[in-house]
């Protein structure tokens, strides 16, 4: 013997499952769909680039940096090195 469904039952064990599970899709999926369209292989790059901790514009110029001040030596000795030297290479990079 088949049981009859009412129009309540049915609602009740069949309509608030449904709008449940739809419900939690929607919430699955909802940051998928407002992130917007993704880069797929083999398409052409559109987006900016982004680079993280780069450079910032606050740093100075080498070739405006002031002249060094004058070399001195100990007394009676004759400084060997040029006195107006302007600092624009050495350092850490190694280009003396």
């Amino acid at each position: 013997m088949i049981p009859q469904l009412s129009g309540h039952s049915l609602l009740v064990f069949v309509g608030i499952p449904l709008l449940v599970v739809a419900v939690l899709a929607l919430l699955v999926f909802a940051s998928s769909i407002a992130d917007g369209p993704r880069y797929r292989p083999g398409l052409s790059w559109w987006a900016p680039p982004v680079w993280i901790n780069g450079p910032t514009a606050t740093k100075p110029d080498p070739a405006n940096l002031p002249e060094l001040p004058e070399l001195t030596g100990a007394p009676g000795t004759t400084n060997t090195a040029t006195t107006a030297v302007a600092r624009t290479t050495g350092g850490a990079s190694a280009s003396w």
